[in-house]
């Protein structure tokens, strides 16, 4: 009985979701739609044996039919899975970002594991070298590796067969020492920070929603907020051959970067300093 309706709501959510397939649709307009389907089928949502199952955690239940954006302080987006190109427009019209800690942890490279903790709604960062003890109910998060990262970079490229120049360029810069870097520098240069804004916030978000599902956690408004992504200026892997004043000169030059008037005034190191870093990114 339970895998005949389970199919049954697999075909109503398919039959709705292909009838506005080309764009995102609001998911209050989305309910009325699978509900008008499944009224055809003399079925009613919520079903009598689960009266109290929100409308997004059916929709949860389907990820091979549907895939939904959380927007904080709005109703949320669905698309027909594998269409999550489509959100991106989304996050393009209103430039949504990661939370910072989240963020972090799926594209932070780094030896220590990241761990989400459920009764804080945080992340917290542990050294397993050191056999750190982490507190029950945390769940691992998959850390990112330099390789992954330069992977959905290359990806990026495969987006901008009209743009060969600006490929050029960011392949050119995949294939320097510090290839994080240098291909941060170049999206800069070549202004295109919000294509890359967007295309790697739809990448993270798949990874944040599948390793959701994953590990049975429902989703929070909380970790999306409003505006750009907190991209981390750790946005490399250390290369032991470099020494540590190169990587450190590199990491502040890259920071410096991202900051405008108001957010460097919030810094507390010597002006010299500031002055010094500019002027070296000016001579490279």
């Amino acid at each position: 009985m339970l895998e005949e309706s389970s199919a049954q709501w697999r075909e109503i959510l398919g039959e709705a979701i292909q009838a506005n397939a080309n764009q995102p649709t609001i998911g209050t307009h989305f309910r009325e739609a699978v509900s008008s389907t499944a009224t055809k089928r003399g079925l009613q949502f919520p079903p009598p044996e689960e009266p109290h199952l929100r409308f997004i955690q059916l929709l949860q239940r389907y990820p091979e039919v549907v895939a939904i954006l959380r927007r904080p302080g709005q109703d949320f987006l669905v698309v027909p899975a594998g269409r999550s190109d489509l959100l991106t427009k989304g996050v393009q019209g209103r430039r949504y970002g990661i939370r910072h800690d989240l963020f972090e942890a799926f594209t932070t490279v780094s030896e220590d594991r990241p761990y989400y903790d459920r009764n804080s709604d945080g992340v917290i960062w542990r050294k397993p070298q050191d056999g750190q003890a982490v507190p029950e109910l945390c769940v691992p998060i998959e850390a990112t590796t330099e390789a992954a990262e330069a992977q959905l970079r290359r990806d990026l490229l495969g987006t901008l067969d009209d743009q060969p120049s600006a490929r050029a360029r960011l392949q050119d810069a995949l294939a320097k020492p510090l290839p994080l870097v240098a291909f941060g520098r170049a999206v800069r240069d070549l202004g295109l920070q919000r294509e890359w804004h967007a295309f790697r916030t739809e990448r993270v978000l798949e990874r944040i929603q599948r390793w959701a599902r994953d590990n049975q956690l429902e989703w929070k408004d909380a970790w999306l907020t409003e505006g750009p992504s907190h991209e981390s200026w750790k946005d490399r892997a250390p290369q032991p051959a470099e020494s540590s004043s190169r990587v450190e000169a590199e990491a502040l030059q890259v920071l410096l970067s991202r900051l405008d008037a108001a957010d460097i005034q919030r810094i507390s190191i010597p002006l010299d300093l500031v002055l010094k870093a500019i002027a070296s990114s000016k001579k490279s």
